[in-house]
C-alpha cells in the first residue's frame, strides 16, 4: 500500500520542522558559545554552516526514515524548504548583506546534499520489527 500525498506532504513538514527546532537549539548553543569564548566570523560562517548540515540532515531523516520511498526527491525538496526559509527569515529580520547568487548557490548544495541524504536513506534496509519466540 502506497502513501498518500497528504502522509507525503505531512513527513516533509514533520522534517522541517525538526530541521528548524535543531537549528534554533544550535543556535542558543552558539549564541552562549559567543558570549563565554571570543569567536571570529569566520568561526560563527563555519559554525552556520555546520548547524544548515545538521539541520537537513536531520530533517531528511524525519521526513524519508529509512527504507523510505521517493527519498531523492523528499530529501531534495525538504531541503530546499529548509534553505529558503532561512534566507527568508533572513531578508525578514532586516539582514542586508545579501547576495542572491550566493543564496541560490546554497539552496542548491543544501538541495543536493539532502537528495543524497534521502537517497541512502531509502536505499538502507528499513527497521524490521523483533520476532518473539
Amino acid at each position: 500500500m502506497g502513501r498518500t500525498r497528504t502522509q507525503v506532504l505531512l513527513s516533509m513538514l514533520k522534517g522541517l520542522l525538526c530541521a528548524v527546532a535543531l537549528t534554533l537549539l544550535l543556535m542558543v548553543g552558539v549564541a552562549a558559545l559567543a558570549l563565554g569564548v571570543r569567536v571570529t566570523d569566520g568561526a560563527l560562517t563555519a559554525l552556520n554552516q555546520v548547524m544548515k548540515l545538521l539541520s537537513i540532515l536531520l530533517g531528511v531523516t524525519v521526513a524519508v526514515g529509512r527504507g523510505g520511498r521517493r527519498g531523492f526527491l523528499t530529501g531534495m525538496t525538504v531541503a530546499m524548504l529548509y534553505m529558503a526559509l532561512g534566507y527568508g527569515c533572513y531578508v525578514a529580520l532586516g539582514g542586508n548583506a545579501f547576495v542572491v547568487t550566493q543564496m541560490l548557490g546554497e539552496i542548491l548544495i543544501g538541495a543536493a546534499l539532502g537528495a543524497v541524504a534521502g537517497a541512502v536513506l531509502s536505499n538502507l534496509p528499513s527497521p524490521q520489527r523483533r520476532r518473539t519466540a
